[in-house]
């Protein structure tokens, strides 16, 4: 399992890394049940704290993308939903407000967002980074 770190990144490395894992959950990179490194192996690989490991191990657990087992490590979730539909929702259109405020405040029109997160979801579909 390869992730790329932007160290020049504004954004944090732990929320980087939960990114890209629930990309290669989405493109089929990692399926249910598979088990992930353990907390030292992906701190080792990645060059991060081991308590920067744990923190997206955890935040992945909590948002239902990883099941963590005492004594057995870490395992990609069933992709049984467990959030309410309403919640699913509201976090989507949350996320979708954000992206429309910043793509119409750098001066996009409706239209090039449109095509933006188009051509990204069929990047995503198709496996592409």
């Amino acid at each position: 399992m390869l992730f790329h770190i932007d160290y020049n990144s504004s954004q944090p490395i732990y929320q980087q890394v939960i990114e890209q894992i629930k990309l290669t959950v989405v493109n089929g990179g990692l399926h249910p049940g598979d088990r992930m490194p353990s907390i030292r192996e992906l701190a080792k690989t990645l060059r991060i704290n081991p308590t920067t490991a744990a923190r997206i191990y955890n935040e992945l657990a909590y948002e239902g993308v990883l099941v963590l087992r005492q004594g057995q490590g870490a395992f990609v979730a069933p992709k049984v939903v467990s959030v309410a539909s309403e919640e699913i929702h509201r976090i989507v259109s949350a996320l979708a407000r954000k992206t429309l405020v910043e793509g119409m405040r750098l001066g996009l029109a409706r239209e090039e967002i449109d095509l933006i997160i188009d051509r990204e979801y069929q990047r995503i579909r198709k496996g592409e980074g």
